[in-house]
This record gives C-alpha cells, structure tokens and sequence, in this order.
C-alpha cells in the first residue's frame, strides 16, 4: 500500500467510504442487528444497523470492552460469529474480566464462534504494516464468516503512525475495506473530553454510529451515562442516558416519555375513607394525583394504606412503592389495622416495592416502576414518600423524578397517592420551590394541633383540581380501623398558623350542653366514652339510641336530641 504524503481530508473520506458501502450494498442499513444491552434496541430502533460502523467512544474505565464483548456475544447467540481485535491487553487478562459477566460464553470461545486477536503479535514481528494490519483483518474476517467485528481501539492502532497524513490514511483505507466486508462493525475510540469522540477527528467520518459513553459527577457520586450521538438514517434521541454496569451487562435506562397529550377520566374513585370521599365531593377522579402531606405520625401512609385496600377490595390492580419501610414492615403495620396484605400479593392484585432510594439511581426506580405499571396494568400507586427520595437525590434530580413519575402515570390513567413529610401549609418549602404543588391534581394536608391541653389531629383539603371540595379544618383520629374523620372545628382560629386559640364554644362543648340539657348529670358517665370514639354523626345517634333502650332518655327526647345534633355537626 502506497501511503501518500499529503493529507485526506474530511469529506473525501467520508464520500469514498459512502461509495463503497453503496458499491457493495450496504445501503440497507434498516435491517438492525441486537446489541444485547438491555433497553437500548428500542432506542436505537431495533439495535445497530447491520453492515454499520460504529464507533464506541469513551475514557479509560468507561464500560467500552464489556459493551463491544455483550455485544459479541449476542451476535453469537443470534447465530452470528464475531471477532475481537484487541491491542491493549493481554488475552488472558481480557478473558479474566469476562469470566464473571453472565453473558460470557466460553464454549462460543472454544468452538472460535467468537474469535479473540491480540494484534500486537503482528507488528511486533514484522512492525507496523499498515497494509500487513488491515489485510490481516480482512482476512480474518472472511475466514471465520464473521458478521460482527470489534476493533478495541482504534485509536491505539493509530497511536503506532508517526504522522496525521498516515493515520487519516490508514483509518480512511479500514473504513473501505470493513465497507466490503458486510460486517457490522464497532471500533473503540479512547477519549477523554466529554465533547470528543474521537482522538484523531476523523473516526467519526468513516461511522455510521456514534455511542459516547462517559461517567459524570452528580451530588458526591459518578455516574455513568451513554449518549448516542448519531445513527445514519435514523432518528435517536440526544440526551444523555443513565446505564448501569453489573454481572448481567451493562443496562441502559432510558428516560420515561411524557406529554400532556392523554385523556382525563370523569370517574370518580374512593380514596377508601368514606367521611373524605364526602369532603372531596364524592372521591377524586380516576388517573389523578394526589399529595398526602403533614408530619410525621399524622397517618400519611395509613391514608395512602386505606386508598390502596379500597382499590384491592374492588379488584383493582395495586402497586405500592415504599422508600422508608421493608415489605415486612408495610405487611406488620397493615396487619394491625385487620388488612391481609399480603393475600392480595400472593393473588396478583398488589405488587410491594420497597427499595432504598440510594440503592438505585432515579433512572433505576423509573424504569422499575414503568415496567410493574405496564407489565400488570396497574390501576393504583403509592409512593411512599417524596421525603426519601427528595434527601437522598440532588435537587433537579428529585423534581425531574416527580414530574416525570406524575406525567407517566397519568398517561397511564393510573391513580395515584404521594406522601410527603411537609411541616406546614404553603411554609412548606418543598412543596412549592420543588413544583410539587403545583404538579399534584389535589393536596391533603394534615397536620398536629394543640387544643385544651391535647395534641389533636386536623385534615384539610387544600386543592381538588377540577372539583369542589370543602374548606373546613377537621379533627381526625387514627384507630385500629384506620383514619376515622371527625367534625369541622368551630370555636378555634389560628391552627393553620400554630397558634391555636379558642374564640367561642367548640362542637364538643356544643354538643355537651345539648346532652346534659337531656340527660343531666348522666353526661358525665357517657360523654367521655363517646369522646374517645369520635364524634362523628354515627357514633352520636348510635349511643343516643343506646340511652333510648336504657330508658336513660326518652323517645321524643331523643329524636329532639338527634336533630339538634344535626344542626351542630353541619
């Protein structure tokens, strides 16, 4: 071979390889060999073109030779022999790292379906033959009918010419060559900037594809993204993609796609509690979101626990996504309120996802949950809680998670209840700089207030996109049947604030003077019980009909009572 002085340009090279290809009728860069990667087919709209060249660019440690050998791998499981051409390590050093990666195949090894070359043994023999080099693969390639090729790397082959004029010459010649050949080809290019793809500025000329992989600092940890930078004659997406190395691979975790473009239910479902159901003007409507906010030990998760047994009891497909408690956990706590959690489990019907938030990255945890979402047509979600996630993600981080879990699974239709350990109404910070807020359809906020000496329980409906919905602050209690919502507080002001104070007689003392005006001093005895239970309307005329049968209370009397009970309690 005649290497020339002068050097080739960009364009030149990048025509001629062009005219080869579609010399030899490669043009059909529509049919797509799998690379392997777990979610990154779909994304390169059914793998990489077959017959393409591809360049894999990275920095030292990026996941570039594990890629190339998945990659490999697969064409061999998919009935397609391959070749490694490595000029970096030595092979049994290669094979050692392998040896661990689920995908590895030594009989594909054994039986040369999967033929690994150290280059180097011929240019330390005959030095560096450019000609000797690219003959030598052509060879190889045509000998063991490779259909796929990796050469790892490029630019270390390069790094032997002494001049830009033969290296461009010498990269421009091996594009030509793998163009006749029919192999979908992947060279490894050593970069470091993260703006590069390539060492010499001319292995980009000669690809068809360009994956850049690159790890990035995002809060105290380094991650690994993957981008693909372009695929000739075909769309992709440019953004960078989170992907994972372990023993099965790498993983790539493309973002969930969201639009405002889906349908919004009429329906109304129950969020499980009746007495909120009626404040919420008959529930909240199918595919909606709804914050759960408050303090801790306000019953965010009891609330979240009744929506989600509502929805199972009807038949409805359930997930709950829990970052703070173990499955175990979450069944024990259940367990106690009289919900069998899990026999809706074993059944199908609930699917418990309890992970750490740092035992993942938010890619991780979005792809997991679209897959349950989709996978068994989910109808409810929990996610419990927002607080996790927010502490242990950098901030852009968290909002984007919100914004994108919120979009999905209403394009999903899929009903949905967040929890969040906010201290106070609109003071809370995170609710509103986070967008939280603004996001979620309806928010509940629910919150500890001090009155006579007691810490009490107050709910209170602070939006209801879409809905009317009540204004009032309500006492609420938790019992062993769960949140039981008692009656508005009258008399009081300043709870929102803090500073509770009372301003004239509450419905307790109302409805206090109402029954010691009927039954007397017998008020002493049945009015602390009745307190304990809850003052809700039921509770009232239940033990009202009790002091009926008692003959405690008169019948007229009684019926009289009821509807001054009523008046009280509007």
């Amino acid at each position: 071979m005649d290497v020339k002085k002068q050097e080739v340009g960009h364009e030149e090279i990048f025509e001629e390889v062009n005219r080869t290809k579609t010399h030899q009728g490669h043009e059909n860069l529509y049919e797509s060999s799998s690379t392997g990667v777990k979610g990154l087919d779909k994304l390169l709209g059914g793998g990489f073109p077959k017959g393409s060249v591809v360049l894999l660019a990275g920095s030292s440690g990026s996941g570039k030779t594990i890629f190339s050998f998945q990659w490999l791998f697969e064409g061999v499981k998919n009935g397609e022999n391959g070749i490694y051409i490595t000029v970096t390590e030595p092979l049994f050093k290669t094979l050692k790292n392998l040896e661990v990666m689920n995908f590895y195949d030594r009989n594909a090894i054994e039986r040369e379906k999967l033929k690994i070359i150290d280059i180097r043994e011929i240019y330390e023999d005959e030095g560096f033959n450019l000609e000797r080099i690219i003959n030598f693969i052509e060879e190889q390639v045509r000998q063991n009918n490779a259909r796929r090729l990796c050469i790892d790397s490029i630019t270390a082959i390069a790094y032997n010419l002494d001049n830009k004029a033969k290296i461009r010459k010498f990269i421009f010649e091996l594009g030509k060559v793998i163009a006749t050949l029919g192999c979908t080809t992947v060279l490894t290019s050593e970069v470091v900037d993260r703006d590069r793809y390539s060492v010499y500025n001319v292995e980009e000329f000669i690809s068809d594809a360009i994956i850049k992989l690159a790890q990035i600092r995002i809060g105290d940890e380094l991650q690994r993204v993957m981008r693909i930078v372009k695929i000739r004659g075909r769309g992709c997406r440019s953004d960078d993609l989170y992907f994972k190395i372990s023993g099965q691979g790498i993983r790539v975790f493309p973002k969930l796609d969201i639009s405002l473009n889906y349908k919004s239910s009429t329906e109304r479902v129950s969020t499980g509690n009746e007495a909120l159901d009626d404040l919420l003007s008959g529930g909240i409507f199918r595919g909606s979101s709804t914050l759960i906010a408050g303090p801790t030990g306000t019953g965010k998760s009891l609330l979240s626990m009744q929506f989600i047994i509502e929805g199972l009891e009807r038949g409805e497909p359930c997930l709950y996504a829990g970052f703070e408690e173990s499955r175990d956990q979450l069944i024990r706590n259940a367990k106690g309120f009289g919900w069998d959690l899990e026999k809706y489990e074993k059944n199908g019907l609930l699917t418990l996802r309890c992970v750490y938030p740092r035992e993942k990255h938010i890619e991780e945890h979005l792809a997991d949950m679209g897959h349950i979402v989709e996978g068994r047509k989910i109808n409810r979600c929990v996610i419990d809680s927002l607080s996790a996630i927010e502490n242990s993600f950098p901030e852009e981080n968290f909002t984007d998670f919100v914004i994108r879990v919120n979009g999905y699974l209403k394009m999903q239709n899929v009903t949905t209840f967040f929890t969040s350990a906010a201290t106070s109404l609109i003071g809370s910070r995170r609710l509103t700089e986070n967008h939280i807020s603004t996001i979620a359809d309806n928010i509940i906020m629910l919150k500890h207030v001090e009155m006579q000496g007691e810490l009490g329980l107050v709910i209170n409906i602070i939006k209801a996109r879409g809905s009317s919905h009540s204004k009032r602050l309500i006492e609420y209690r938790i019992t062993d049947k769960g949140i039981a919502i008692g009656q508005c507080l009258y008399g009081y002001e300043g709870i929102i604030g803090g500073m509770t104070r009372k301003t004239g007689d509450t419905v307790e003392d109302k409805l206090e003077s109402e029954f010691e005006k009927f039954i007397g001093s017998e008020t002493e005895s049945v009015f602390p019980s009745l307190k304990s239970e809850g003052f809700s309307k039921e509770n009232i005329f239940a033990c009202i009909d009790k002091l009926i049968k008692k003959e405690i209370l008169k019948k007229n009397n009684g019926i009289e009572l009821k509807e001054d009970v009523k008046k009280i309690m509007r």
